[in-house]
Order: structure tokens, then C-alpha cells, then sequence
């Protein structure tokens, strides 16, 4: 599911003066570095991270809500699954600022909910954005601090959110004009979401190998649970 090559996503990690693994335990959240008067660009980053993650959190789950309710239980599972992922990521961020004696302010975010096709346009472009803007112009700005996990955790919502953005370009790539025979389609699929706890991918069948973005055990996902 992988939209780029682990050879190109390397290099783009190396054209970034960056020197971390993926495979760095990421569950121990520790950086011997991280003291409450360090790392001000890096904090500022995080926070911005962490609206966005939580924005994108909200939005999935009001979609799921509306699939839910257009009678579109796999693209609602494909909502939910998605909902998780960004929770994830925006719970590491919350983690790593706390961990420097930095909070996050906890603002009401505001839900806009069309109907699914719609929603599908709108999460499609809202990924694009996350892949090609978003988080290289924060991982540029995050480089100038270095801090270890901040790096690393950014990593992780992009790769994942480069799974997004082709798992909803499978079901938007004719849905404009076609969404009623699309969404047809996509209903007659067998989904099995699991999620990473450590980075947020998302897969949608039970793991047999490491994750593929972290490379922690396949124990570390958790299967998705249908919306109700």
C-alpha cells in the first residue's frame, strides 16, 4: 500500500540530515535530550501536528458516523479505521510535548459533515495535502532541533498517511461520476482494519509480518472494530 518506494522514502530521510532507523522502539516515548526550556521550534511543530491530527481525528469519526447512516458500512470501517490512525498519531505528539513539560491546548475543533461522497472528496484532498505540504514543510522545521522522537513520530504519520491517501483513492478514483456503482462495489469487499499502535498504519487485513512503517511485531496492531 505503500504510495513510494522504502529506497526513495530513505533517501528522502538521508536529503534531510536525518539519521534515525524506523526501527527505533518508538514505544518507550524517552529522548535523553528533552528538558522544559529546550527545543522551542520543535514544540511549536508538535502542537501544529497535534491540532491537525486531532481535526482529521474528528472529521473520520463524523464521516464514519454519516457512512453509518447513507447505509455505507465499509467505507464507515474505512472512516473508523482511519479515525484511529489519526488518534494515534495526535496521542504521540500530546505524549512527546508533555514528556517536555509542554500541554496542548485543547480547542473545540469544528466538524463539517456533507454526505459520504463528499466526505470522501474532502478526506482525499485533505491527505494530499498532509503528504505533499503538511508534513515536509514541519519535518524541514523539525530538522533544525534535531529531537529525536519529534523526527521520528512525524515520520510516522506521513508514511501513514500516504496509506490513506491510496485507500481512499481506490474508492474516489471514479466516485465523482460514479459513486453509486463505486460505492457498490466497495460494499461487496471484505475489510479487516488493523491498526499499528506505535505509528498509526493502517492495513486492511491481519498482519503477517512487522509493521511496515515502524517495523515493530505484528502484535503491535489491533484489529478495528465495526461502527455500530
Amino acid at each position: 500500500m505503500d504510495t513510494i518506494s522504502r529506497r526513495k522514502f530513505l533517501a528522502i530521510l538521508s536529503s534531510l540530515s536525518l539519521s534515525y532507523p524506523l526501527s527505533v522502539v518508538a514505544a518507550s516515548h524517552k529522548n535523553n535530550q528533552e528538558a522544559s526550556g529546550e527545543f522551542p521550534i520543535t514544540k511549536a511543530v508538535l502542537k501544529i501536528a497535534y491540532e491537525a491530527e486531532k481535526r482529521a481525528h474528528e472529521n473520520y469519526v463524523g464521516y464514519s458516523q454519516k457512512a453509518v447512516e447513507e447505509k455505507y458500512p465499509n467505507i464507515a470501517y474505512l472512516f473508523t479505521a482511519f479515525a484511529l490512525s489519526e488518534k494515534i498519531h495526535a496521542d504521540n505528539y500530546k505524549r512527546i510535548l508533555a514528556s517536555m513539560s509542554t500541554e496542548t491546548q485543547e480547542s473545540e475543533v469544528e466538524v463539517i459533515i456533507l454526505d459520504t461522497k463528499a466526505n470522501l472528496m474532502k478526506a482525499a484532498e485533505a491527505e494530499l495535502i498532509k503528504i505533499q505540504k503538511t508534513y515536509p514543510d514541519l519535518l524541514v522545521k523539525l530538522k533544525t532541533e534535531s529531537h529525536d522522537l519529534a523526527v521520528i513520530s512525524c515520520m510516522y504519520s506521513w508514511k501513514s498517511h500516504q496509506q490513506h491517501q491510496l485507500k481512499i483513492n481506490e474508492i474516489h478514483k471514479y466516485s465523482q461520476y460514479f459513486f453509486d456503482r463505486v460505492a457498490q462495489k466497495i460494499e461487496g469487499l471484505k475489510f479487516d482494519f488493523h491498526i499499528c499502535e506505535i505509528c498509526g498504519s493502517t492495513i486492511d487485513e491481519a498482519p503477517q509480518t512487522p509493521c511496515n512503517i515502524c517495523n515493530m511485531p505484528a502484535t503491535y496492531y489491533d484489529k478495528v472494530k465495526w461502527p455500530a
